[in-house]
């Protein structure tokens, strides 16, 4: 018993703390969310406006500037989409690991309270 309980606080929790940083680390590269903010205001897939001819048009250089816009403000939307989906993973499995080290913790507690009860209702 005493080895279980050595292991139960040392090398499990050390492991479970191990997984617990492993998925947080998963989902910060999966969303890839530095890249994320690095090109916050790149366009979308890069596209842009149709390259201009000789000479100076204003059509086309007004229509260039608009679907430049319209497609950094798209990239912007997508990524800010991206971002706050990441952020939203990391901060559950943040939860959900704090909720497993808990129980893990006060797993050994629990069950070494419940057999006691239990005696005592036999006993009773």
């Amino acid at each position: 018993m005493p080895a279980y309980v050595s292991w139960h606080y040392s090398e499990a929790l050390a492991d479970i703390v191990r997984i617990w940083t492993n998925f947080i680390w998963f989902f910060y590269h999966f969303f890839s969310i530095p890249l994320l903010f690095k090109t916050l205001f790149v366009p979308l897939h890069r596209v842009r406006g149709e390259r201009t001819t000789r000479g100076f048009n204003f059509e086309e250089v007004a229509g260039n500037f608009v679907v430049n816009i319209m497609m950094r403000g798209i990239g912007f939307i997508l990524r800010t989409i991206l971002i706050l989906a990441g952020a939203l993973f990391m901060v559950i499995v943040f939860w959900l690991g704090l909720i497993a080290l808990t129980v893990w913790i006060l797993m050994p507690i629990v069950l070494a309270a419940l057999i006691f009860f239990g005696f005592s209702l036999i006993t009773s």
